[in-house]
């Protein structure tokens, strides 16, 4: 297969994963014109289309379509190869793709442990919430909130979710703060952009209908709207921040960070935070040391979350 045609079909593989021709050349760092010729050529080579023109932009034929896990998984086997051909460097080196907030939070708090454990490695991290196709990327693992995987996927559940209103101890004193509020009065309160399609994750609005507290009074108040970890932004002293249980369970646990309202106001949520990686693709032994490694400090907080919030 000439370097044209290799090239061809990772633009056709772009567009089936991205579903967009304009997504697709952003992922290539290529124009949309390159990738339109990309496939042109490529059907004028196969004598036959591969996507059929409509208003709503390339839709797979049939054919395609069901060979489209075939081509991604070709194109994983290109990256395995090119993983297992690399230096006793690369052998070291651990990639993730990481949300913001457990980046933030949860990771720094158990590395230095990893290190102890593990040894030298060059780690890697990615902080997006980007979703990222581990079955092409250069990426051992994302860690992702989220529902159960897809077929093709392995993983491991990590940590549950819900949301707790929480803050300083001081914050909570200086406001009189405690359990059993009907509401909040003229409170600073933190609106964090958390995006999820978990419809059970709740933000002040849904908290307070679940909870019974009435938030109404506090639009008066400062308000913030931030992205980041909860448990950093509490911590700042500048409001009330309905926080992520995984993103403040040690704040809590140390003190460094109360709930005020008590475990009455703890809403869970239904996704959880899972070690995500494709199944195809074989881990290498710093892999696999930090898979069994993020499993045992998960479990470990799983307890702690049980005893701090009942979940």
């Amino acid at each position: 297969m000439s370097l044209s045609h290799l090239n061809a079909w990772r633009a056709v593989d772009a567009v089936l994963r991205e579903k967009s021709v304009a997504r697709a050349a952003e992922d290539l760092s290529v124009t949309q014109a390159a990738v339109s010729a990309q496939i042109r050529r490529l059907e004028e080579w196969l004598g036959r289309s591969l996507f059929r023109r409509t208003p709503g932009g390339l839709e797979p034929v049939e054919d395609l379509a069901a060979l489209a896990a075939a081509l991604r998984a070709g194109f994983a086997g290109i990256t395995s190869v090119q993983d297992a051909l690399r230096s006793g460097v690369s052998e070291r080196r651990l990639s993730l793709t990481v949300t913001q907030t457990f980046a933030e939070s949860w990771l720094p708090h158990h590395l230095p442990d990893l290190f102890a454990r593990i040894g030298a490695v060059d780690l890697r991290i990615d902080a997006t919430w980007d979703v990222v196709d581990l079955a092409c990327a250069d990426v051992h693992f994302a860690i992702r909130f989220m529902p159960p995987p897809e077929e093709g996927y392995c993983a491991v559940d990590l940590l549950p979710s819900g949301v707790v209103p929480v803050c300083t101890p001081a914050f909570a004193q200086r406001y009189g703060l405690a359990p059993g509020q009907a509401n909040l009065g003229e409170l600073p309160i933190v609106h964090i952009d958390v995006p999820t399609s978990d419809e059970t994750w709740l933000d002040w609005a849904g908290w307070s209908r679940e909870t019974g507290i009435d938030i109404s009074s506090a639009s008066g108040a400062p308000q913030f709207a931030l992205t980041g970890s909860g448990a950093r932004i509490a911590r700042a002293g500048i409001g009330l921040v309905l926080g992520g249980l995984s993103d403040v369970v040690h704040a809590v646990e140390s003190g460094d960070l109360v709930m005020p309202f008590g475990q009455s106001s703890i809403v869970p949520a239904r996704y959880w935070h899972r070690l995500l990686w494709y199944e195809k693709r074989p881990l290498g032994p710093v892999q696999r040391k930090f898979r069994d490694w993020i499993a045992e400090r998960a479990a470990e907080d799983r307890a702690r979350m049980q005893r701090l919030f009942g979940v």
